[in-house]
């Protein structure tokens, strides 16, 4: 896609997710793994996660992962940058997810939110479970209910956490909203 033709406070997170649906590449997985820009495969460095992704037009991102150490990950997951959002206090911030796997996985969704010290994460609270069916998932966040979000921050992630230990998944598409 050429053309960032987005507007409203998610532009640059919806444009970026919209380039990834385009975007071909493999590669292998390690501790700390670029899928494109600024898209990031992270897992425990302790456990030796090694595997493989494959991002295609029509499958956002397949991804094989398996702990190759004696202790399982403390942390697998996959970190979409959405830059400094703002958002309301009457907002809801929402995420559709269409995914399969070859055996049910299941799946965390957060959103960060980095502060001058650290971050603050919210966990969305429906699990996605992925099976062997191509399924959506749909979650929000109702920032009314939500005090510790804070409404401004210098940059917020999505996290997918996935299930600790071997995770075999397809993400064919991923969109976020805020109304």
């Amino acid at each position: 896609m050429d053309n960032d033709l987005f507007l409203g406070p998610d532009a640059n997170a919806r444009f970026l997710l919209e380039r990834l649906r385009g975007h071909h590449e493999e590669g292998a997985i390690g501790a700390q793994t670029q899928v494109m820009d600024s898209i990031l495969l992270s897992s425990d460095p302790e456990s030796g996660v090694t595997g493989e992704f494959v991002t295609r037009p029509g499958m956002m991102l397949a991804l094989r992962m398996e702990p190759s150490g004696q202790q399982q990950p403390r942390w697998q997951s996959m970190h979409i940058p959405l830059g400094p959002i703002e958002i309301a206090p009457g907002s809801i911030f929402g995420v559709v997810i269409k995914s399969s796997a070859p055996a049910s996985i299941t799946t965390q969704i957060c959103l960060r939110s980095g502060r001058a010290e650290g971050f603050v994460d919210q966990h969305f609270t429906k699990t996605l479970v992925s099976f062997a069916q191509p399924s959506t998932h749909l979650d929000v966040l109702e920032m009314k209910n939500l005090p510790t979000v804070p409404r401004s921050a210098p940059w917020r992630d999505l996290i997918l956490f996935f299930r600790p230990g071997r995770v075999e998944i397809e993400l064919t598409d991923i969109r976020i909203f805020l109304v």
